[in-house]
């Protein structure tokens, strides 16, 4: 009997390993992020840290269940290796970024390119978490043996009662690092608080340990058990068949795991929230199902035949999960028309996403809980020992490590994903047959019904669990749109390691898009005779413009592959020699084929080489150094992708740059917000001393940075007979339709960033990945940075020198691209004013009420003086806003430069004659005009629009800025902008305005920031 019972001991130890069971899961899901930074993709990250996770509890499990007879005091022991745990969880920031810099340092290139060099980051990651899992596997053993001996509970209580603490803790722990430690510490706070927790834990076993006295001897487990469970010698054939079931239950449940999140991902999005909420519903079932066995313990009369129906029906809930699953997109769909766009709406998608995560995992997971205990339990009635729980334990976790790697690198890529789940359903459910044949205890008719059961729901699965591939290449999770239009056909399926790639083509345009997990990640037309799809404005641009930067991009490297578009496009250049395009993902490179024709030099011309491989291993191996790199990942919302656009990575890629060379990165404005640009830019601007901003598609930025010296754009660069027809037809057909995308260079981005008080986008605390999930559902755009070159006023004329194009320059209007929209709609509207509406064609002012406005400005000016001053104020300053700032002083004369469409003679209205003079000299560029005019106008008695008033803040201040005196920019804003409401057009743009003023008042960064104020209402109601 043990020496003595502490009152609640129950109760505190299984308080204890909730505790030890959160931590726990802290640590997997932050090794996901550290190691996903060495192996370049997430999902090959999660199968590692899972795999060696799972093997090294295995291994600690089986040591701890070898020694643990003789040890003494097993809860002490218990203690100790919680201690080590959490001394592990406080170093291993440290260790980590120490390991990564000699990797990529010296390791790496000296092992190039051979085998060394790929198994290298394998071999280290998975050393760098061994022995923590070592020490995580013993805690379970350790802690249930001690608490046998410490209490005359029944094994089954203890055990089920253990199994469901550390599995709950676990599914917390799950949800606690991404969506409360991460966000509020990054990647070393959130480790460092595991490690605290478990020094908490050791502290609390090492009290209960000490007050227990424990005994030197271990008291006989069978004494405990119930009268029908006498003490017995150890049945060594049962012993090693539990040992064997308990290995491919546990390969078995892994498969299921690791096949539900890859499913679920093309239903709820492949984003880090997502993941941990499914990893939190399998948990969560393992959970119950430890609790359910905790419950019935006393009434276990036999647990090898309770362990037989479990596995069963766990292999038929497996089964009705693929059922479950392929009405799935149908929820979802309901869910995202049921909820709001806003943080709230994200709170109950996620809600609502962990229930759809539940209803697919729980019932199997229940099962696969139920199954560890009831193994446990049945090895030690007969006779297997304190070694035997350590033992099941090991083989258990053993056999999820053989389901990891077999459902990743042999089952998805041979049979993909559903049979996979549907193979090891049925491999669980033989499993449980198979036990209950050796029971023999009169189970005919029960086993009869459990096969029935098995049949019908495989037959249920068959039918019905195969998701409608519309369905899956429908991004429901985006959109709201349950299923592509019956005009689309889903030409190419396949179930990659990473990811299920699709492309979906569509006869009535011509067209295909690859589509990764519902996410279209590029979109073309199949004929260069027809119009350009969106994407290709953008994929044709990364291509191009290094092309007209670099004089001599002879060396090319690529980061992902897409469609392929950018890496053939590149090839369109005799100077380049060679291209070497990274990708993570066979089945993307499988799946681009089927553009044919439109990226034939990507995959044919002898000069493109693709590799399937992390970029960070590829770049680093052979010390490779490139005249240009290009990257365009995803999406920074997708998991593990926003890893790409960190300091941490452009310092990689910086120092894989020639000193002359061009990094060119693609940056998204939709589905992110203003903040999370910013954060990234300032990453960029982080490592590279200089860089400037290009706009290929009216959603799509592209930085180019460079280490060194910029050379300047030459469009005759581009003048090769395979690229000519390309470039035109995307509006890059000659150096004005060049120029006219670039936005501005360092200061202006740098001023953006500023302007939002970002902070750098760093590996430690991946910021972008934890709030992009969230700014995508909300369906957030970063306009600011666009509405400095068409939002109406000479920003950049101002800030970068930018000189507008001339309303006679050879650019084609392209819908899909903003700026081209703007200077036509601008030198329409210029011509409009000057000449009249009949010299100009008004079909291609775009707008309808700008139109009407224009007529409507026209219609009043013709009166001397202005009767209506406000409704002309409101005309006036929309037309202003779409034409004053897109063309040069020659182009606006007569339209705002002694404009011919209104009188200004002493009978005008005065404020009329102001609001002339101030766009007057804004048109002229005239600093010293544009000030004096712009104070003018706010300074008149008269009531103007809101509209009128902000240009007339800014043209004053922009006028400050020309003259140099950046002190009266903020003065500007105290004594008018204070009290003037900011519209949401103009918001960002007033402020990233005094922010430039500030940092050249007092250069240098860090200084205080202007703080962004928000609109004060104010109604300014019309005369009269």
């Amino acid at each position: 009997m043990p020496a003595r019972t502490l009152p609640g001991l129950g109760a505190m130890l299984l308080s204890l390993f909730v505790v030890s069971g959160l931590a726990g899961l802290i640590y997997q899901s932050l090794w996901s992020h550290y190691l996903g930074l060495t192996l370049g993709h997430a999902a090959y990250a999660q199968g590692l840290v899972l795999a060696i996770f799972m093997g090294g509890m295995a291994l600690g499990a089986w040591l701890a269940g070898q020694r643990g007879v003789r040890w003494k005091r097993l809860l002490m022991l218990y203690a100790a290796a919680e201690a080590l745990i959490g001394l592990f969880g406080l170093a291993f920031p440290g260790v980590f970024a120490s390991y990564t810099a000699l990797s990529q340092d010296r390791v790496l290139p000296a092992l190039g390119v051979g085998l060394a060099g790929q198994l290298y980051p394998w071999v280290s990651a998975a050393l760098l978490i061994l022995p923590a899992c070592v020490l995580l596997g013993a805690t379970f053993p350790l802690l249930s043996a001690g608490y046998l001996r410490a209490s005359g509970e029944p094994n089954g209580r203890v055990f089920g009662g253990l199994y469901f603490a550390n599995s709950l803790g676990a599914a917390a722990g799950a949800l606690v690092a991404t969506f409360l430690l991460l966000p509020a510490y990054g990647l070393p706070g959130a480790m460092r608080f595991a490690g605290v927790a478990n020094l908490l834990v050791a502290a609390g076993a090492a009290l209960v340990s000490l007050r227990l006295h424990e005994q030197a001897a271990p008291a006989p487990v069978g004494a405990r058990e119930a009268a029908h469970t006498p003490p017995r010698s150890t049945d060594t054939r049962l012993a090693r068949k539990l040992l064997l079931v308990a290995a491919l239950s546990g390969g078995f449940s892994f498969v299921y795991e690791i096949g539900w999140i890859r499913l679920l991902n093309q239903a709820l999005g492949t984003t880090l929230h997502a993941f941990e909420l499914m990893l939190a519903a399998f948990l969560l079932g393992l959970a119950f199902g430890g609790w359910r066995v905790r419950r019935r313990a006393a009434a276990l009369a036999n647990p090898l035949q309770a362990a037989g129906f479990a596995q069963i029906w766990m292999g038929v809930s497996a089964l009705l999960s693929l059922v479950v699953f392929a009405q799935s997109f149908q929820w979802v769909g309901w869910l995202m028309e049921a909820v709001s766009r806003n943080d709230s709406g994200y709170l109950l998608f996620s809600l609502g996403s962990a229930a759809v995560a539940i209803a697919v995992m729980f019932p199997a997971a229940f099962f696969a809980g139920m199954a560890l205990p009831l193994f446990t339990v049945s090895l030690l009635r007969a006779g297997g020992g304190e070694a035997g729980i350590g033992r099941i334990y090991a083989a258990n976790t053993l056999g999820a490590i053989g389901g990891v790697l077999l459902m990743m690198h042999v089952l998805i890529p041979l049979i993909g994903v559903r049979w996979g789940i549907t193979l090891a359903a049925v491999g669980d459910a033989l499993l449980g047959f198979w036990l209950l044949g050796t029971v023999r205890s009169g189970l005919a008719r029960t086993a009869g019904l459990a096969a029935l059961a098995l049949g019908a729901a495989l037959g249920l699965s068959m039918a019905m669990g195969k998701p409608d591939p519309r369905e899956q290449a429908a991004g429901v999770f985006r959109s709201g749109t349950v299923r592509l239009s019956d005009e689309s056909e889903i030409a190419f399926l396949r179930d990659g390691k990473t990811a299920t790639i699709a492309v979906a083509r569509s006869g009535a345009h011509d067209s295909a898009a690859i589509i990764t997990n519902g996410k279209s990640d590029a979109a073309m037309t199949l004929s260069l005779d027809a119009s350009p799809r969106g994407d290709e404005f953008t994929m044709v641009a990364l291509g191009a413009l290094p092309l007209a930067l670099h004089p001599h991009p002879r060396s090319v490297g690529v980061i992902g592959w897409g469609s392929g578009l950018s890496t053939h496009t590149l090839l369109g250049s005799p100077k380049v020699e060679r291209v070497e395009t990274v990708e993570i993902e066979p089945a993307i490179h499988a799946g681009a084929r089927m553009f044919g024709e439109r990226v034939a030099r990507a995959y044919g011309d002898p000069r493109s080489r693709v590799h399937f491989d992390d970029a960070r291993r590829f770049f680093a191996s052979g010390q490779r150094r490139y005249d240009v790199i290009v990257s365009e990942p995803s999406n920074p919302w997708v998991s593990g992708v926003a890893s790409l656009f960190t300091r941490e990575f452009y310092a990689f890629l910086r120092s894989h740059l020639a000193e002359d060379g061009v990094l060119v990165q693609w940056l998204q404005t939709y589905e992110i917000d203003d903040a999370l640009l910013a954060t990234m830019l300032a990453a960029v601007l982080q490592e590279f001393p200089d860089a400037e901003a290009y706009l290929a598609h009216n959603v799509d930025l592209i930085i180019v940075a460079y280490p060194g010296t910029r050379h300047g754009a030459d469009h005759a660069r581009l003048q090769h007979p395979d690229l000519s027809r390309e470039l035109k037809r995307v509006g890059l057909g000659n150096a004005d339709e060049l120029a006219l995308r670039r936005i501005g260079g360092r200061d202006v981005l740098q001023a953006f960033v500023r302007a939002l008080n970002a902070p750098v986008h760093t590996d430690a605390h991946p910021l972008v990945a934890l709030r992009a999930p969230a700014a995508r559902f909300r369906g957030e755009s970063s306009q600011t940075l666009q509405l400095l070159v068409d939002g109406g006023l000479p920003v950049l004329d101002m800030l970068d020198g930018r000189t507008p194009l001339p309303a006679s320059a050879d650019i084609q209007t392209f819908v899909d691209h903003r700026f081209t929209i703007a200077h036509r709609e601008a030198a329409t509207l210029a011509g409009a004013l000057r000449n009249g509406p009949e010299t100009a064609d008004m079909l291609a002012i775009g707008d309808e009420d700008r139109l009407m406005r224009l007529e409507a400005l026209l219609a009043m000016s013709g009166r001397t003086p202005i009767d209506n001053l406000w409704s002309w104020s409101v005309a006036a300053a929309d037309i202003a806003e779409a034409s004053l700032g897109l063309l040069p002083a020659d182009d606006l004369r007569g339209a705002w430069i002694a404009p011919s469409w209104i009188d200004r003679g002493s009978d005008q209205h005065p404020a009329v004659r102001h609001i002339l003079a101030m766009y007057a000299a804004a048109a002229h560029r005239d600093s010293a005009g544009m000030r004096q005019t712009g104070e003018a106008v706010l300074q008149l008695p008269d009531s103007l629009p809101v509209k009128m008033q902000e240009q007339a803040l800014l043209i004053a201040q922009l006028g400050a800025i020309g003259q140099r005196d950046f002190a009266a920019v903020e003065s500007l804003h105290q004594g008018y902008g204070v009290a003037l409401p900011h519209s949401e057009r103009l918001r960002l743009v007033r402020h990233l305005i005094r922010v430039w003023a500030l940092d050249r008042r007092q250069p240098g960064a860090g200084k205080p920031q202007p703080q962004i104020q928000d609109a004060v209402p104010v109604t300014v109601p019309p005369p009269g």
